[in-house]
């Protein structure tokens, strides 16, 4: 199995990234900026008409019609430039309305006009036809529809359908937070964990948006090494900060190899997707807190200051591990999976 992405992958990354660096920079975060939420949303007329929201869909439905391993690349670079985690509420909310036949949800979602945040478990929850439980909501305010994501199935919600809202200051603050709860509620659309691939597929995006994470506060960190002195000598040359880069590279690169061949997996349609997609999740959310806290280390007491981005990666990796089942769960769900055959 190749993992090495191919001339056409490279291609779609380079576009993207080029898109990323001019458009969304990192930096748009820095004062003075909102202290609460962002607006990331305006980029996803952009983004869609560059194709980067459709890009696993069929061309049936107005899509690009590649694989797993496309989409994998793109919200790596997603993960890279701190794209709000809405988009993961975009693009897999467009896969559901796909799988369902829902032409015109497709068509509304693939456009960018329509916002779709993301609705959180906060302790047990049921999913289905009839949905209810206790929810946090991120960057939904200004969303028509929330996606919830559980091993029980994905579901599309219209806003309105929760109740009992309340916004919140949290830890990521460029990122919108409620709390909220369903009652009985109907989803616009769903489909059944035991009966689809999306919870896989999720689980799979969220890996590789954490995965960019990781490679981009390796880079911050090498680069500041290079950059900040002390003794008139570049912090870089010594052998702590050193060792420290390396462990980063080596969590990264890890961290990589797992989330490509869970894509590849999915993609060939080969036994052990689900296994290969929760460790990809587990060890991906890993190395990018670490990598974060590791990042803000080398970065000194600047790293924790809003003028720093550093810091920022840290938050976002935290909520990123909420999604679609943390880390702690990974683990059970890796313990009760039989292990999957070599062949």
């Amino acid at each position: 199995m190749n993992l090495l992405p191919s001339s056409e992958q490279i291609e779609i990354v380079d576009t993207l990234r080029a898109f990323l660096s001019e458009q969304v920079p990192v930096a748009r975060f820095r004062p003075p900026s909102p202290q609460i939420g962002n607006g990331d949303a305006m980029y996803w007329p952009q983004l869609a008409e560059l194709g980067f929201l459709g890009v696993a869909i069929s061309e049936e439905f107005g899509g690009i019609g590649l694989g797993a391993p496309e989409e994998m690349l793109v919200h790596r670079e997603f993960g890279r430039y701190l794209v709000s985690p809405a988009v993961l509420g975009l693009t897999l909310g467009a896969q559901l309305a796909a799988a369902c036949g829902a032409a015109e949800v497709v068509e509304q979602l693939l456009s960018g006009t329509t916002a779709v945040g993301l609705a959180t478990a906060r302790g047990q929850v049921h999913i289905g036809a009839e949905s209810s439980g206790d929810f946090h909501l991120i960057d939904g305010l200004d969303a028509a529809w929330l996606l919830c994501c559980t091993e029980q199935g994905v579901a599309l919600f219209k806003r309105e359908q929760f109740s009992d809202n309340e916004q919140l200051v949290g830890m990521d603050n460029v990122l919108t937070l409620e709390r909220a709860t369903l009652r009985s509620a109907a989803p616009m659309l769903w489909l059944d964990g035991q009966e689809s691939t999306l919870y896989q597929r999720a689980l799979l995006l969220a890996a590789a948006y954490a995965q960019g994470m990781a490679e981009a506060t390796r880079d911050m960190a090498v680069e500041y090494a290079k950059v900040r002195e002390q003794f008139n000598k570049p912090i870089g040359s010594f052998q702590a900060i050193k060792h420290i880069c390396a462990d980063m590279a080596i969590r990264a690169e890890s961290a990589l190899c797992q989330v490509t061949m869970a894509a590849l997996i999915m993609a060939e349609d080969k036994p052990g997707a689900d296994y290969h997609v929760a460790s990809a999740k587990l060890v991906a959310t890993k190395a990018a807190l670490e990598n974060a806290a590791q990042n803000i280390q080398v970065h000194g007491a600047f790293g924790f200051t809003s003028e720093a981005d550093a810091h920022l990666f840290l938050k976002r990796s935290h909520v990123l591990d909420q999604f679609a089942g943390d880390q702690r769960r990974q683990r059970q769900r890796l313990i009760e999976m039989p292990f999957p055959d070599a062949a």
